[in-house]
């Protein structure tokens, strides 16, 4: 009788201590990682509202915490983006996304999505600020889009950027490049041919985006290959669009279709 009641006594006891464990091992869950999980969901459904939400109340909780940082700087571009054609609209949100891409680099001066999101940032600036300004900002555009790359050459966001540097850059009017050669005694360089390789580059690694097909069409139409233009230009129109940037885009390759 008295080895039963023994028994018993050890197995109340680890009863007891299983279940004291247990509110233990729920509280050890990170609610800045939960936090991230949660945005991250959000921002593959394109709920851009809820995602920075969920970002701003990890960064409550942790405002030091590298990912977190940039990923708030993608959601300001997010937010511009929604009117990719408005410079008014985007200024709202380009200058704190520069800012929080310099507070992410700050504190790791390796992370790639801080390079990326300061380099777009930072060029959409240069853009909604004049000629000057354009070219004054695309090193730094250049240099931070590389280090992106080099951090992270998986990302085909990085070398969409890239595109767009060497295309934006090829695609300056005259006056443009008289200011250009009076602000650098050597301004940069840059093709549409290097900006095609780019852009091939992000669509190899991300065959949905919009963005590329739109871009690759354009390198094309100013090579003089309006068949490969025409092909690319269709691929966009007919690809799925999910957010008014995409149905945008796929207005301008109507648009440009029609010119071919």
């Amino acid at each position: 009788m008295k080895r039963s009641v023994l028994l018993l006594l050890i197995l109340s006891l680890a009863l007891f201590g299983f279940a004291q464990e247990t509110p233990d091992d729920t509280m050890s869950v990170d609610p800045v990682a939960e936090l991230l999980l949660q945005a991250e969901t959000a921002h593959e459904a394109k709920d851009y509202a809820t995602t920075m939400k969920l970002l701003k109340e990890a960064e409550s909780i942790d405002g030091q915490n590298e990912e977190v940082i940039w990923k708030i700087s993608r959601g300001y571009f997010d937010f511009a983006d929604e009117k990719p054609n408005d410079v008014e609209h985007k200024k709202k949100f380009i200058y704190d996304g520069r800012d929080y891409a310099e507070r992410a680099l700050a504190l790791n001066d390796r992370s790639a999505g801080g390079h990326k999101w300061y380099a777009i940032h930072h060029g959409q600036i240069g853009e909604a600020e004049g000629t000057e300004q354009k070219i004054k900002n695309s090193y730094g555009m250049r240099d931070h889009t590389m280090l992106a790359i080099k951090y992270d050459p998986s990302d085909a966001g990085n070398y969409h950027v890239m595109g767009r540097w060497h295309f934006a850059l090829s695609d300056l009017s005259w006056i443009e490049r008289q200011v250009a050669s009076i602000i650098y005694a050597t301004p940069p360089e840059a093709s549409f041919e290097e900006a095609l390789e780019f852009f091939k580059k992000a669509n190899t690694l991300d065959k949905k985006d919009i963005r590329n097909m739109v871009y690759i069409g354009y390198c094309y139409d100013e090579l003089g290959d309006d068949k490969a233009a025409s092909d690319w230009f269709n691929m966009a129109i007919n690809a799925n669009s999910s957010s008014s940037s995409d149905r945008s885009l796929q207005a301008q390759a109507r648009e440009a279709l029609d010119d071919l």
